[in-house]
């Protein structure tokens, strides 16, 4: 639900549009509350994560634009309401989202809220779809690392990206890497997951966690997992469903 909250000094005047905007928004919109002066608003914003603000500009003590004075960089939208059209440039200047005239014609308002739900919605969807560009990016960057393993000898480092699958072997570890190549790491399988990207790897069973990206094939009967290096290795019953939203997760 978006949230918005009606400024105006004249208690009849947030009544009435409060009554307008519920009659026909109701089901995507809340009106959380009213206020009679800027610094009411101004706790009404801080207290309840506003979406939008209706503001009247002509009120004694502060003026509509002085609600700005309290919030450097608002992360609420504003619709300016007043019967002056001399402030409309003015508003502008404080990037409002609209300005409507009083009284408020029935109209106008429904045409207004209309454009700024698309507005919302379109900004939302915007936001989901950066946010999902984000973790890929994030996600290969994290394939691109080096990660240090302790083996019986010393220590290897090697590429995020070019492992396929880890065993576990007591209390050693077993990573298979690309190239048919192994590496047994002086730490228990609990302690390798620890240390791996879960956006990367899958705990399949107690004994094997799995690169999701080597995955090529499931066989649901035998609850088995087949990789690129021809490694076909068991997932517990338990795991399964969780497994395999992983592994959609990156189609």
């Amino acid at each position: 639900m978006i949230k918005i909250i009606l400024v105006d000094d004249e208690p009849h005047a947030n009544s009435l549009l409060k009554v307008l905007i519920e009659k026909e928004f109701s089901n995507v919109i809340t009106v959380v509350g009213t206020a009679q002066s800027i610094k009411e608003a101004c706790s009404l914003i801080v207290n309840n994560s506003i979406d939008l603000v209706f503001l009247d500009i002509h009120m004694p003590e502060e003026n509509g634009f002085a609600l700005f004075n309290y919030f450097a960089t608002p992360t609420f939208d504003v619709i300016f309401t007043t019967a002056y059209d001399r402030y409309a440039i003015q508003a502008f200047k404080y990037s409002a989202f609209d300005y409507i005239l009083k009284p408020i014609d029935e109209s106008v308002l429904y045409e207004t809220m209309q454009r700024y739900l698309v507005e919302k919605s379109n900004s939302n969807a915007l936001k989901e779809q950066i946010a999902l560009l984000r973790s890929y990016v994030d996600q290969a960057e994290e394939g691109k690392k080096r990660i240090f393993f302790n083996t019986l000898t010393g220590f290897e480092l090697t590429y995020v990206n070019d492992i396929l699958f880890i065993k576990a072997d007591g209390n050693y570890s077993e990573v298979h890497i690309e190239g048919d190549k192994k590496i047994v790491v002086s730490q228990s399988l609990r302690t390798v997951e620890k240390r791996l990207p879960q956006s990367l790897f899958f705990r399949t069973h107690k004994s094997y966690i799995v690169a999701l990206t080597a995955v090529i094939s499931y066989d649901k009967k035998e609850k088995t997992v087949k990789l690129t290096d021809g490694s076909t290795l068991e997932v517990s019953y338990r795991r399964e469903n969780d497994f395999l939203n992983k592994v959609l997760e990156k189609v």
